[in-house]
């Protein structure tokens, strides 16, 4: 073989191996800044176009149907990473990571999602698992999303490609639902709560306090350390003779009781009691409702409030006192989106049921949430006997004995049944058996008898 034939067949093999190489080479040059894409070939947004969701129900008749539903994509943006991924160990090169910032609805269909494509270069596709499974795109093209993908944009010279790994997350529970979890007693175990009649339960510290009576008139205090991860001790109380278990307030980092015979209880740590001394002599005292700041009570049957337990200043209502629920009631406190310190309490009042509520940043007095003909959405308190109220999530939610629980999202205004959060047999008292509830951390506590229940929003924090 002549020297001229060797130097022409080792340009042929040269070519040879460019062609084979060129489709997975990079758009990097060695001196590029690998956070920002390459002029020749890149994706510079990657949008979600309309997708498909499922829900299934159950009609009249029992039977299962499932219900098709869209929703825009555009709502749900892709973040593009275009710094270099390469590693050595890795079978497949990819340049760049596209990825969603915000999980799609419970129930999307992965197979069909159409795709928007910006950038520069010509577009290809493939699942990552097939190597050779190359597809020519269009924006528009609905893509398979059930595994990761692998987009490919090409110079339009056909010189350099940059590959990018896309993959879309997909929720696992529904956003508006919750997440249940049986905290007391362990598998196997016995509660710490078992043969306690009447309780009432705080957020307390890093954790929470229920105080709880047991069959010898003694009291209790069970607490757990951490709302996350709970460790939980139960202590008798000492000089908390004659307390009203569901008197039980919080105010001021200390827990506070009033007694049957209306004096007024307090602990720092919710084990020791002590007996707080009145300004005036002969008071009696009815806790209703506190805030961080304030008590609220009636002191010799007036409305009034303190900020020390000792000294109060009457606080008046702005209409006909027979129409304020000064028992079987529950109450809350809680910061409206405008910043402004509110507490609102409800009730049974005769036959319905009344709502008041206070602002504290301004010296106002109670004020009752007037019902007329046309307002349907009342809260049907004496169905949820034991009720609760609790602040989560932007709603005041109204929780019993009932199964059904319900919420307010304009500060106790109108109320609705609130379906997503239901309870099961589990969650319930029994008959016979108490309940109560609060919200520490993350999560909304039920105390069922002696069962200890938490249940978190699926998209809290989102």
């Amino acid at each position: 073989m002549t020297s001229s034939m060797k130097k022409a067949l080792n340009i042929l093999f040269a070519l040879l191996a460019l062609l084979l190489v060129w489709p997975l080479s990079s758009c990097k040059k060695d001196d590029e800044d690998t956070t920002k894409p390459n002029s020749l070939c890149y994706i510079s947004s990657f949008t979600l176009g309309t997708l498909t969701y499922y829900r299934t129900s159950t009609n009249e008749s029992g039977e299962e149907v499932t219900t098709t539903y869209t929703y825009a994509g555009s709502y749900y943006p892709m973040a593009i990473d275009q710094i270099a991924r390469q590693q050595e160990t890795e079978p497949s090169v990819y340049a760049g990571t596209i990825y969603s910032t915000k999980q799609l609805l419970v129930g999307t269909d992965p197979t069909i999602v159409p795709v928007t494509i910006a950038g520069e270069g010509n577009y290809y596709y493939r699942p990552l698992s097939d190597e050779s499974g190359w597809t020519a795109f269009t924006s528009g093209d609905n893509v398979d999303f059930s595994t990761p993908v692998v987009f490919r944009s090409i110079a339009t010279d056909g010189g350099s490609s940059r590959d990018y790994l896309v993959t879309i997350s997909i929720r696992s529970n529904d956003p508006n639902g919750y997440t249940w979890e049986q905290m007391m007693p362990a598998d196997g175990g016995t509660s710490m709560l078992a043969g306690r009649g009447e309780r009432r339960a705080v957020a307390w510290k890093s954790g929470l306090a229920i105080v709880s009576i047991d069959g010898s008139n003694a009291l209790h205090l069970t607490t757990a350390t951490s709302a996350t991860a709970p460790t939980w001790s139960d202590t008798p109380c000492t000089g908390a003779d004659g307390a009203e278990v569901g008197s039980l307030q919080k105010s001021q980092g200390k827990l506070w009781m009033h007694t049957s015979g209306g004096a007024l209880l307090r602990s720092a740590d919710g084990v020791a009691w002590e007996m707080v001394a009145q300004t005036d002599a002969g008071t009696t005292i009815q806790l209703l409702a506190a805030s961080p700041s304030l008590l609220y009570a009636t002191v010799n049957g007036v409305m009034s409030s303190s900020e020390d337990g000792q000294a109060w200043t009457a606080v008046n209502l702005d209409d006909d006192e027979n129409l304020f629920p000064f028992t079987n009631h529950a109450a809350t406190y809680y910061t409206q989106s405008n910043g402004t310190a509110r507490v609102i309490l409800t009730g049974s009042c005769g036959e319905t049921t009344a709502t008041w509520y206070r602002e504290e940043d301004e010296d106002e007095p109670w004020l009752l949430i007037s019902r007329t003909g046309d307002n349907d959405y009342n809260l049907p308190w004496s169905s949820l006997k034991e009720g609760s109220l609790v602040d989560y999530c932007s709603k005041i939610i109204a929780i019993g004995k009932s199964a059904s629980t319900y919420y307010s999202t304009d500060n106790g205004v109108t109320w609705k049944e609130y379906t997503e959060l239901t309870l099961g047999s589990g969650q319930q008292a029994a008959d016979g058996e108490h309940i109560a509830a609060t919200v520490a951390g993350e999560y909304i506590w039920i105390i069922a008898g002696p069962r200890i229940w938490r249940a978190r929003l699926n998209s809290y924090g989102e």
